[in-house]
């Protein structure tokens, strides 16, 4: 079944249905929902669906192109096939005639073999002859973003083009939620640190019994989907580029994050150039986000770069270190049960649910009752210095009306007692230092109980529970 993506779905029909010829952009990572969402969105219209070949070369592309056309169409458009893109285009124009068509190029990184050609082609044909009939909208969808975003969406062929631009991202809690509705909170919440809402990932672990059953069998069994996905995933999007595995596998080590210097030493790839696009891509995908502190400028050089993507962070700590027991298959053990008592995985979960929280600041926001007020937010760090300790604070929002909200964030199974308060004033204490004409409001934001005595010390301004998030 169809979850979510109501917005989405609105947005590409109101496109598909104006009255002019209009162009969107799709794109996101692999396994996140692309090609199901536009399928949805033109499921009561003429639709030609176009798909590229992982892999394939020029020629192969424009033959497959031709095929599909053809067998869509129910015309035969196979005989010798052109040289070039713009010849092949034409044969679709001709082919279409005045037929009312939404044109969905899915792949479209692949079809067009990472060059701009096809673009450049397209943008021609678009414009000249395929956009001149009635009812036509053109869908360019591709798993690939940083091709999607420089080399389509700001390139020279499509910029100030594209009527309608969307980047799919994993689903929210409450589309997770609603997917997984025969379980418990704890199970969504658990679903969502794993996947990071990854639809694809999620409807695997749904036709489980349980959520813990689901990731055993697909991520610590032989021919179990999470075993292989990483290569299957990471190779579509970055081919064999040794760099970037060790990127990953440096902000993996790092949880909170790694400065640019820090993450070229620890790598051990150059800072130059080469880092900077690394680092574009590994965010385009959705991987990786960056972060500055709050006070400082866009490009200043504090900026931390984290892991965010919930499967590689799983995979990359429980997975991988055990591939050779996993492929040897033998008696089958239940690895992730004992995988669960360790503190490693506890302090896994805590980041995990730290990352939850910091997808959903716009519903805090809204909890909190200020969503209406301009703001900024993402985490607040100082080195130390000067013999002042260092102080990393995840999440904080700096408020239009000079207040910033400090959001300490708390995942676990016993209830969440008094130390919580020395560890929240301690970073507050230096934000007020730091910020002295602003007020600072303590949050918590918390899954699993909270003991009395911090609920009667009135400390927080505001307790959130994980499940008010949905």
């Amino acid at each position: 079944m169809f979850f979510g993506r109501d917005d989405e779905i609105r947005a590409l029909r109101g496109l598909i249905e104006a009255p002019k010829p209009q162009i969107a952009v799709v794109y996101g990572r692999r396994r996140i929902g692309k090609t199901s969402l536009i399928s949805n969105a033109t499921d009561k219209s003429a639709a030609l669906v176009i798909e590229g070949i992982e892999g394939g070369s020029k020629q192969e592309q424009i033959e497959s192109f031709l095929g599909q056309v053809s067998e869509q169409l129910r015309r035969d458009l196979t005989g010798r096939a052109p040289a070039s893109w713009q010849e092949a285009l034409l044969i679709l124009h001709r082919a279409l005639g005045r037929r009312r068509m939404v044109i969905v190029f899915d792949e479209f990184q692949w079809l067009a073999n990472y060059r701009q050609e096809l673009v450049s082609a397209l943008k021609m044909v678009w414009e000249n002859y395929l956009s001149r009939a009635p009812g036509r909208s053109l869908i360019l969808c591709g798993s690939i973003a940083s091709f999607m975003t420089t080399r389509v969406i700001r390139s020279s062929a499509f910029y100030g083009r594209t009527d309608l631009v969307i980047h799919l991202q994993g689903f929210r809690l409450g589309e997770t939620a609603a997917m997984l509705k025969r379980h418990g909170f704890g199970e969504v919440l658990d679903a969502q640190s794993f996947t990071s809402g990854v639809p694809k990932y999620l409807e695997m672990l749904a036709a489980a019994p349980s959520i813990q059953t689901g990731i055993e069998r697909l991520a610590f069994r032989r021919d179990g989907y999470f075993v292989g996905e990483h290569d299957r995933v990471f190779v579509s999007h970055f081919g064999s580029n040794s760099d970037m595995e060790r990127i990953v596998r440096a902000l993996v080590a790092s949880p909170y994050g790694l400065s640019r210097r820090e993450l070229a030493a620890r790598a051990g790839v150059n800072e130059g150039g080469g880092l900077s696009n690394q680092l574009f891509d590994l965010e385009a995908a959705g991987f990786i986000h960056s972060h500055r502190p709050l006070d400082k400028v866009a490009n200043s050089r504090l900026i931390r770069y984290f892991l965010t993507d919930g499967y590689l962070r799983f995979f990359y700590a429980f997975i991988r270190p055990r591939l050779k027991q996993i492929r040897a298959g033998g008696r089958q053990r239940d690895h992730f049960a004992g995988i669960r008592q360790g503190g490693a995985f506890r302090s896994w979960m805590g980041r995990a649910f730290e990352l939850v929280c910091i997808d959903h600041t716009d519903r805090i926001a809204e909890l909190l009752g200020f969503s209406g007020v301009d703001y900024e937010v993402g985490p607040w760090f100082r080195a130390p210095r000067k013999g002042l300790p260092g102080v990393q604070i995840d999440l904080a929002f700096d408020r239009g009306d000079r207040v910033i909200t400090l959001c300490e964030m708390k995942r676990q199974t016993a209830p969440l007692g008094k130390a919580v308060i020395a560890e929240v004033e301690r970073k507050a204490a230096l934000l007020e230092a730091e910020h002295p004409r602003k007020t600072i409001q303590r949050v918590l934001v918390v899954d699993g109980d909270v003991s009395r005595e911090v609920t009667n010390s009135g400390y927080f301004f505001r307790i959130i529970q994980a499940k008010d998030m949905v």
